[in-house]
């Protein structure tokens, strides 16, 4: 990258000092690292500083850093018994020299756009700078849905401010962050826990104000076939209890600095995306797990304005009456009904017309609490069981023609 680069807006760093330092944490991931490093050598800006924190891999990726690092000058590993990964990139960040600075995840990819972040950041003299990302499981990648609800609704700059569909942004990875306004705000990453990215995103996105948005993905984020991922423990009680204190730490942020907007954006957030998650595990899930998971129900609602009740989807909506009202047991049996596959759930062994009776009890328990009209719950017990009861064949054909149908007006 040319030394010119910083001359648009930041104030540029000592002579020598580089203008990205990237932090590049490490745990148990020799599948992927070499690609990961070699994403990092084809699409990070020129000069960059790579941190590689091998956090206590019990695998090859501490050798594999080890190599990388040996033929590249700007690279160095730091080597440490196992912490977590926000203590790895709280160590690497500490150890990191650029004005600027970044994370990667040792099992994704930087994208050719990554650039484009850096070179927001100084033409405007940001503190933070974010992308788009797109999701890949090694064969194919899609855009990540996640982040497009969060970046295809502004422009070129956002605020989190004025625009409440930054609240989706909460992952550390595809951004770029002045290291000295990270230090000044005090922002390092929550260690010992699953969610670290959710405590630093928000606040680092409210402090910077407006952010240069790229919206060409910049980063790959994988999803592991291989299981293991954060993503796919879900049924773990320390899962669910790391992320009901990340949810209640940003709202408890967002009502310090009176974000009221921001609050009730991020609690549907929670609602709509994260919360469903953890309602598929509860048919598997213990005591423990259940009193948890509605103790998290009661936070999300409590201060939640009818109308936006209302407007969530019914099957939420069931959720969250059953939970309130503390029915347990009408709950599991619903959300036994209506979820889909699960990489945690038992094999569905039941036959259709076991299906068949549970979707209607939970039909039955959406007319009791006035969710759905009767006739609403009758068309829609009627198209379910029609879809259980055709064969494969016939419903995939019955779809194709409902669609054709509907593309002509019919």
């Amino acid at each position: 990258m040319s030394a010119t680069l910083g001359e648009g807006g930041g104030t540029a760093g000592p002579v020598g000092q580089p203008e990205l330092s990237l932090v590049v944490a490490v745990h148990d991931v020799e599948p992927w690292l070499d690609s990961c490093l070699a994403s990092i050598v084809t699409s990070a800006p020129e000069g960059t500083e790579v941190v590689l924190v091998d956090d206590g891999s019990t695998d090859g990726s501490g050798e594999i850093c080890d190599r990388y690092a040996a033929a590249r000058p700007a690279w160095r590993v730091i080597h440490q018994p196992n912490a977590g990964l926000g203590a790895a990139r709280n160590v690497g960040m500490a150890a990191a020299s650029g004005v600027y600075v970044g994370f990667v995840d040792g099992d994704d990819l930087l994208l050719p756009a990554y650039s484009a972040l850096l070179r927001r950041a100084w033409s405007e003299g940001a503190d933070v700078a974010t992308g788009a990302v797109q999701r890949t499981d090694g064969s194919r990648a899609w855009p990540s849905g996640l982040h497009s609800r969060a970046l295809d609704p502004v422009g070129e700059t956002a605020s989190l401010r004025d625009d409440v569909s930054l609240i989706y942004d909460t992952t550390a990875w595809n951004k770029v962050y002045r290291r000295s306004f990270l230090q000044q705000h005090g922002l390092r990453f929550p260690e010992g826990v699953l969610y670290e990215d959710l405590p630093v995103t928000v606040r680092a996105l409210y402090f910077a104000g407006s952010v240069p948005c790229v919206h060409e993905p910049v980063y790959s984020w994988r999803t592991r076939a291989q299981g293991g991922s954060i993503t796919q423990r879900r049924n773990e009680l320390a899962n669910l209890v790391d992320r009901f204190a990340a949810v209640r730490d940003v709202d408890s942020f967002l009502a310090e600095h009176q974000l009221a907007d921001l609050r009730a954006a991020h609690d549907l957030k929670v609602l709509g995306l994260d919360l469903p998650l953890y309602t598929s595990a509860l048919p598997e899930a213990d005591e423990e797990y259940r009193r948890t998971y509605l103790s998290f129900v009661e936070h999300l609602v409590r201060d939640l304005p009818g109308d936006r009740r209302r407007a969530l989807p019914p099957t939420l909506r069931l959720y969250l009456e059953l939970a309130e009202a503390g029915r347990m047991e009408d709950l599991v049996a619903a959300v036994r009904a209506r979820r889909g596959a699960r990489a945690w759930a038992t094999d569905d062994s039941r036959g259709r017309l076991q299906r068949i009776r549970e979707d209607l009890a939970t039909y039955r328990l959406e007319r009791e609490l006035g969710l759905v009209t009767r006739r609403q719950a009758t068309r829609r017990a009627a198209a379910t069981t029609t879809k259980i009861l055709l064969p494969d064949r016939l419903r995939d054909a019955a779809v194709g023609l409902r669609r054709r149908g509907a593309s002509r007006g019919g």
